[in-house]
């Protein structure tokens, strides 16, 4: 199966009502779905949310999987992304994707720092964060890091503050969902990103932060 199929198929599923992020994990071969995990609002049951992402890959990718691939995760107090997120629309118009370089990391006793690299259009933005070394607060502080690198791209009218960061369970992958706050001049709104965690959960923080803040202004 082509990545772009994936991607389609992603894309497809985040349209669909509730719906806030969603990832296509292929099986080895690459050539059937393995797992479908998806993070929605709370407005619909998993059972409905389910149901239209059977209908749809059938109808629009003649693809039939069996329900017990799809595994939803419903995240308290996320707003519906199909609305239009606040962001002026001549931001919107030709937003360039920020993308993930690197995430590195020290250790000091009992305390962790991390310094997370993006890159936007070729110019490069930097953050480091640094705190108890806690899993967890490890997370958290890869995920503020990369906020903060992320508001040097934002400017004086725009910002982004992490409300959370949440690993939810699969039946073979994990997924690792940070939850933020984007500020503008309009009001605030709750965006919601994920990616599948792997051994590297840096990264995995850094891109699901990223998953957040480049749809919401794309």
């Amino acid at each position: 199966m082509m990545q772009n199929a994936v991607e389609k198929m992603e894309t497809g599923i985040c349209t669909l009502t509730g719906v806030v992020s969603a990832h296509v994990v292929l099986n080895p071969d690459g050539l059937e779905i393995d797992e479908i995990h998806v993070v929605s609002t709370k407005e619909r049951s998993p059972k409905q949310i389910v149901r239209d992402i059977e209908s749809l890959l059938l109808n629009n990718h003649g693809v039939r999987i069996d329900h017990k691939k799809i595994s939803i995760a419903q995240v308290q107090g996320i707003e519906d992304e199909s609305s239009e997120a606040i962001v002026p629309a001549k931001q919107k118009k030709g937003f360039e994707r920020i993308r993930f370089v690197s995430a590195k990391s020290n250790t000091y006793g009992l305390r962790w720092e991390v310094s997370v690299e993006l890159e936007r259009g070729g110019i490069p933005s930097a953050a480091t964060a640094n705190g108890a070394g806690s899993r967890q607060n490890k997370s958290r502080l890869v995920a503020q890091a990369t906020a903060e690198a992320l508001n040097n791209y934002l400017g004086d009218q725009q910002a982004v503050a992490i409300d959370d960061v949440k690993t939810i369970e699969g039946t073979r992958h994990n997924t690792l969902v940070v939850i933020l706050t984007l500020l503008t001049d309009r009001g605030e709104k709750v965006l919601v990103g994920s990616s599948l965690l792997d051994d590297d959960q840096p990264r995995a923080v850094v891109q699901a932060t990223l998953d957040a803040i480049n749809r919401a202004m794309t």
